[in-house]
């Protein structure tokens, strides 16, 4: 059986009331709509684009012209949306002997904690974190093919594949374009070495941070460096070896600006940057060998309207259902969604890793 709060007894020098726990850190940066577009779609819905017309315009004059024909460029994708759930099941004998008995009801109700102090200021808010925080993991780590080191792929050994296997995140989608067009890809040589201090001591080298950064704004599509809205998205590595590398080699101090807690955002060569520190908590946890990172060093440089998470909800986070069963003296938490993304136009980013 789950035992919460484990680790507070109900000693009387110990708190007593559940509002006076404070949270260890709070993650604030799952705001997903402010760095990805978001829509509602339905599974299979298409998405279709016009682009350029053929090159027109030929020498020659006079009478009795050649006429051509011409096409505009144009293709079609459709939204693959995968299912996902959260059930939970509670029994109120998991909270006895911690700071959450002082919350239990007495008599016979004492089963049903939907109406406690638990319910309301510890266990909802922390499942609606975790929530958004799994958009943020199906949204950028979803993999419907993943595997952990053991099997071939880049989970940490031991890590329940489920967690990803909803739909295809948005790196597995950049990472296969780039695979195929190297020219949308800078590739950081850190990334490449095989333990923690040698991806941290090269990353750190004198220029390397900063000439990442020059060579995916010189080598970008220029259609993507001409955008105002175009920003490069960079893990919290990539974004501090900058700093550091800024500093030394040029004595300047880059200067960041919190949105909100988690991400920050500076600009560089009048390009907005933006710190997703979440990044690199997942590959922290999820993308670990034990003796080095899996791509620790990460970045996007697109408009964000080109990358879109698609539900077919009116939101991606769904209500909670949550009830107390009489019979089985138990209570009960189920949500459920469906998510999936897309990158609109394959052409219209800049990758580094």
């Amino acid at each position: 059986m789950t035992k919460f709060f484990e680790n507070i007894s109900v000693n009387p020098e110990d708190v007593t009331d559940l509002k006076e726990v404070i949270p260890l850190s709070i993650d604030q940066d799952e705001d997903f709509q402010r760095f990805t577009h978001l829509m509602k779609v339905k599974n299979g819905d298409p998405v279709a684009f016009l682009g350029d017309m053929d090159d027109v315009g030929v020498k020659g004059s006079g009478c009795d012209p050649i006429y051509n024909e011409v096409g505009i460029a144009n293709f079609q994708k459709r939204w693959d949306l995968g299912d996902w759930q959260v059930p939970i099941k509670i029994c109120y004998e998991s909270l006895k002997g911690t700071i959450a008995e002082y919350t239990l009801k007495t008599g016979t109700p004492i089963g049903d904690l939907t109406s406690t102090e638990f319910m309301t200021y510890i266990l909802r808010p922390a499942l609606e974190r975790q929530l958004k925080r799994m958009i943020w993991r199906f949204g950028w780590f979803g993999n419907t093919d993943a595997k952990d080191i053991a099997g071939g792929g880049t989970l940490s050994t031991g890590t329940k594949t489920e967690l990803f296997t909803t739909c295809d995140g948005l790196f597995k989608r950049i990472f296969k374009q780039c695979a195929s067009k190297e020219k949308q890809l800078t590739a950081i040589d850190a990334n490449r070495k095989t333990t923690y201090a040698d991806q941290k001591k090269a990353i750190l080298g004198e220029g390397v941070a900063t000439g990442i950064l020059d060579n995916m704004m010189m080598d970008a599509d220029s259609r993507i460096s001409v955008d105002s809205g175009a920003v490069i998205l960079l893990t919290k590595g990539l974004a501090d070896a900058l700093t550091y590398d800024i500093k030394k080699c040029y004595k300047n101090i880059m200067s960041w600006e919190k949105v909100f807690d988690g991400v920050d955002v500076a600009k560089y060569n009048d390009v907005t940057l933006v710190r997703v520190s979440i990044w690199d908590r997942f590959i922290m946890a999820y993308e670990n060998t034990g003796t080095k990172l899996n791509m620790p060093y990460r970045a996007v440089y697109a408009n964000i309207n080109q990358l879109q998470i698609g539900t077919d909800a009116d939101s991606l986070i769904s209500d909670l259902d949550v009830w107390f069963d009489k019979k089985e003296r138990r209570n009960y938490i189920y949500a459920t969604g469906r998510i999936g993304t897309q990158i609109l136009e394959d052409d219209m980013f800049h990758a580094a890793y």
